[in-house]
Formats: C-alpha cells, sequence, structure tokens
C-alpha cells in the first residue's frame, strides 16, 4: 500500500512538473500575429485594401462613364484644381453646356407667332413648336386701266429753252443748263408697279449667357428641326450669337422650300464653313474672333416665312450651345474628352481582375503540376519537366504579342495568355517540396495504411506546401498586371476596356507626350508602381514568416 501511494505522489509530481512545463514554454504565434509584426507587410496590405475599396466603390469615386462619356471638355483639358496653381491656365473656361428649351428664351419679338412645347417622336422630351402666320398681298386701291402714252400717263420735261430763231443768243454769257437724262433732253415717266407679299410675322427669341473667361478652342451649336408649311412656301431660321458690344454673327442659317421632314443644325467652330461666314482666314481662330470679349453673350433665334397659302408650322429639339473647356475634373481629359480620372478609378478593377484571375490560374496549374512531378517521379516527372522547360525558354512578350494578335484581344484571353505562360516556377518549387516531403515518416505511413495517391497529396503534401503556394500567388499578381500593361501599352489590349497601359498607349499615340500632358501621363505609371510594391511587399513579408 505504500509503495501504490509512493508511486501515485511520483506521479502528480511528475505530471506538475509536465504542466508547469508546458504552461511556461511560449506558445507558438499564428500566421496573422507574425505578420503583422512586419512592418514592410502592413504598409503593403494597407496600399492592397485601399486599391479593393477603390475597386468596389469606383462607380460613386468617378463620375463619368470611362468609355461611353466623350467631349466632356477639350481634348487635352488640363484638371479643373490647376487654374489656382498655374497662372497658364487661371483664366481657363471650364466646360459650359446649355440646352434651350422653350422656357429658357426671352420672346424679343412674337409679330402674330404662336410659341408652345411639343413632344417629338425621336427626341425624349419636350420640344419648341413655332407656328408663322401665313402672308397676305399688300392691298392696293384698283385704279382704272390707262394708256400710258396717254396725256394723263406721259409726259415730257425738258431744261431746254425753246428759240428757232436765235434771238437769245446774244453777247450776253449763256446760261449754263444741266446735262439732259439723255440726248433728247427729255425722260420717261410711268406709274409705279403693285407692291405685294409683305412678311406679316417674325420671331425673334434670345438667351444670355455670361462669360469671363479667356477665349474657348471651340463652341458648337445644334438642334434638329422639321417644318411643316406648304410647297410654295420658303421659310428662313436663323442662328446668332451677339457679342457684349452688340455685333451680331451669323453662325448658321437655312432657307426651306416647302417642307422638310427631318433637318438637323450643327455649327463647329472647328468647321471651315463657319470661318468662310466669319470671313477669317483657314488657320484663323473663329473662338479668337467670337469670344475676343468678357461679358454678357447672347444667342439669338429668329424665324420668319412668306407663304401666302397657309401657316408654317416648326418644331425643333432645344438648342445645345456648348463651350468645351480648357480644364475639368479631378485628372483632366484625353484626346476624345473623356475624363481620366474615371479611366484611372474604373482601371483598378481591371488590373486587379486580371493579376489575381491570371495568378489564381497559374497557381493551380504549376500547383497540379509539381504535385504529380514529385510525387510520382520516373516518366511523369520527365515528361512534365521537360514541357515546363521548354515553355521556360520562350520568350514571353513576342509570343505573347504574336498570340494576342492571332487570337483577339479581349481580356478573358489576355488572362489565359498570361496563366499559360506563368505555372512553370511554381511548378518546379512544388516539386522540389514535394520530393521531399514524401519521403516523410507520415507520408510512409499513411502509404501503408493504403491510401492512394490522390489522398496523400490532398491531405499530406499540399498542406504543406500551402504557405510556399501563397507567397508565390502574391508574388505573381504585380508579374501580371504588369504584363497586360505592357501589351495594352503596345497596342495589343482590350480597347473596350479602360485600363493603364491602355491609357499610356493612348497618351503615346495621341500627343499626350509631345504636349507634356503630365495629367495624363504620371497617375497610370503611378497607380502601377504602387499597386505592384504593395503586393511584393506582402509577398516578401510571407517569405520571411515561412
Amino acid at each position: 500500500m505504500s509503495q501504490q501511494t509512493e508511486l501515485r505522489s511520483k506521479s502528480e509530481e511528475r505530471a506538475a512538473v509536465v504542466k508547469a512545463a508546458t504552461a511556461a514554454a511560449p506558445k507558438p504565434l499564428t500566421f496573422w500575429e507574425q505578420y503583422r509584426r512586419k512592418p514592410q507587410g502592413m504598409v503593403g496590405l494597407g496600399i492592397v485594401i485601399v486599391y479593393f475599396l477603390v475597386a468596389i466603390f469606383a462607380p460613386w469615386i468617378a463620375p463619368y462613364d470611362p468609355m461611353e462619356d466623350l467631349y466632356l471638355a477639350d481634348r487635352l483639358a488640363a484638371p479643373a484644381w490647376i487654374t489656382k496653381t498655374s497662372a497658364k491656365f487661371k483664366d481657363a473656361p471650364p466646360t459650359m453646356r446649355t440646352y434651350l428649351g422653350v422656357d429658357d428664351w426671352v420672346r424679343e419679338q412674337v409679330d402674330g407667332v404662336s410659341l408652345s412645347s411639343c413632344e417629338l417622336p425621336y427626341f425624349e422630351g419636350v420640344g419648341t413648336e413655332i407656328v408663322l402666320p401665313q402672308t397676305h398681298p399688300v392691298e392696293e386701291e384698283e385704279t382704272p386701266e390707262e394708256d400710258p402714252w396717254s396725256a394723263e400717263g406721259f409726259w415730257v420735261s425738258s431744261d431746254v429753252d425753246w428759240d428757232p430763231f436765235g434771238l437769245l443768243a446774244d453777247d450776253e454769257e449763256v446760261e449754263e443748263v444741266e446735262e439732259p437724262e439723255d440726248e433728247y433732253g427729255f425722260e420717261l415717266e410711268a406709274p409705279a408697279e403693285e407692291t405685294i407679299g409683305a412678311s406679316e410675322g417674325k420671331l425673334v427669341l434670345s438667351h444670355s449667357q455670361e462669360y469671363d473667361y479667356m477665349p474657348p478652342k471651340t463652341f458648337s451649336f445644334g438642334f434638329d428641326y422639321t417644318v411643316d408649311a406648304p410647297s410654295s412656301a420658303e421659310t428662313t431660321i436663323m442662328l446668332e450669337l451677339v457679342t457684349p458690344d452688340g455685333q451680331a454673327f451669323d453662325v448658321w442659317d437655312a432657307k426651306i422650300h416647302g417642307s422638310v421632314e427631318s433637318g438637323k443644325a450643327l455649327v463647329d467652330a472647328r468647321d471651315y464653313d463657319l470661318k468662310m461666314r466669319l470671313g477669317i482666314g483657314f488657320f484663323d481662330e473663329p473662338t479668337d474672333v467670337v469670344f475676343s470679349q468678357r461679358g454678357t453673350y447672347t444667342v439669338r433665334l429668329s424665324a420668319w416665312t412668306d407663304s401666302k397659302e397657309g401657316p408654317v408650322t416648326i418644331k425643333t429639339t432645344p438648342v445645345k450651345f456648348e463651350i468645351l473647356g480648357l480644364v475639368h475634373g479631378v485628372l483632366g481629359t484625353d484626346h476624345m474628352g473623356s475624363d481620366l480620372w474615371s479611366q484611372l478609378i474604373h482601371g483598378t478593377r481591371i488590373a486587379l481582375a486580371i493579376g489575381l484571375s491570371s495568378a489564381f490560374i497559374a497557381i493551380v496549374l504549376g500547383t497540379t503540376v509539381g504535385l504529380c512531378a514529385g510525387y510520382f517521379g520516373g516518366a511523369v516527372d520527365e515528361v512534365l519537366m521537360r514541357i515546363a522547360d521548354v515553355m521556360m525558354s520562350l520568350p514571353t512578350l513576342p509570343v505573347l504579342i504574336i498570340l494576342g494578335s492571332l487570337i483577339g484581344k479581349s481580356v478573358g484571353n489576355i488572362v489565359i495568355l498570361l496563366a499559360i505562360f506563368a505555372w512553370m516556377g511554381i511548378a518546379r518549387l512544388v516539386r522540389s517540396q514535394t520530393l521531399s516531403l514524401k519521403e516523410r515518416m507520415f507520408v510512409e505511413a499513411a502509404r501503408a495504411s493504403g491510401a492512394s495517391g490522390g489522398y496523400i497529396m490532398r491531405e499530406h503534401i499540399l498542406p504543406n506546401v500551402m504557405p510556399l503556394i501563397f507567397a508565390n500567388l502574391v508574388l505573381r499578381i504585380p508579374g501580371a498586371i504588369l504584363t497586360e500593361a505592357s501589351l495594352s501599352f503596345l497596342g495589343l489590349g482590350d480597347p473596350r476596356v479602360p485600363t493603364w497601359g491602355r491609357m499610356m498607349q493612348n497618351a503615346r499615340q495621341f500627343g499626350g507626350f509631345t504636349r507634356l500632358a503630365w495629367w495624363w501621363l504620371i497617375p497610370p505609371g503611378l497607380a502601377l508602381t504602387f499597386l505592384s510594391l504593395a503586393f511584393v511587399l506582402i509577398g516578401n513579408s510571407v517569405n520571411e514568416i515561412y
């Protein structure tokens, strides 16, 4: 009994020592506890989180569609905030866009003209309906028909004195007389013809707008119209722009005979027709003539008709008056007047989607090949590794350029091509780890218990190579993003989506470099740099942990 008691006390002491040793031993740190101690890893994670938030909230951050919204301002317009920092853009105008409907006009002259709103079948909105009254001939008093050669209808006047015998021709100075109307010294007068066809109705509408900036590079007017009139009617529609000093420029007019089912009025300062109207040279700018002053400008719309068979009805869409600004938004515009800030923000989505998807496909493919080659060995290993060697020996970018040209320019094709040429490195790393792990005791025990090769690779080897796989996944993302940007910069990217590489390609092709439009060149480059740097910092931190 005493021996049993002694043994029990010794076992209890031994258990207490083990418990105390276990309590005193430091607990193993989790992955997150180790990762958050890496400053560069936390910086990279913070940058990636910002990029993901931008990608998620892109429709709310970017106010415009990066592909559909064009001509928001003039080509290569500078950022709006630059007016406060640069003397060159101090007085640069923003975009001014006005739609003049029936309620926006001031009625300067309405002589018997009906003006109202209407609905147009080809236009979603309210149009303007103008009804010009019928014109009538001027009524004259009826006079009896007379013989123009009668005494009442014909008379002769002469300045020559009647002196058949020359009695007046003495030594006195003869008065000079004025030359007669013709060689006979008389003129013929006849009754005036009747005047007919005076116009009784004319419409003049005006709209005033303040302009206190330097001259823009372009302006435009535009509206659609229909005319319902008798076949003999002649209708005139005129559009004028009046400067602050009262000088009126006839920028567009049309004389319409009869009816017109669909007409279009379009005025653009870049057209030569407007330069001819203004009487300036081919290389002169209409805006320097029209917008040479600051103050109140007036848009004037006039319409009148000569119609003796009935009234004339004119229906128009709202008149669009537009001045494209030289400054716009956060980052200005590109060569098509598209918002660069929206392109940059929406490009974040495309960059992350391409980088993550192509890297994930490459990791899955490389991991599968590496596990099979390392575990099965022999002929399987030899064949798979020789395929990997051949793929690694190919020049990646030239092959991508050729294949991209052959199979088409789309984001899906680019992702597949990037994945096909990115799996070889991870396959070799996983193979080397598998060759080491398959000789471990736990793998031998699983094999001895009758486990299949697929089960052993999935349950025993794969979990032990996951840290290596995760680190390589993170490091593959910036490579995929930069490769896609390179293809887009070379003109082989998808033209239907906004990417950072496409932004730089457009800048190179359409004057961004020659005009030194830094707001077009620098932002996409910085976006690529910081996103790639963030994933590299994360990948290096993960490698240090494992």
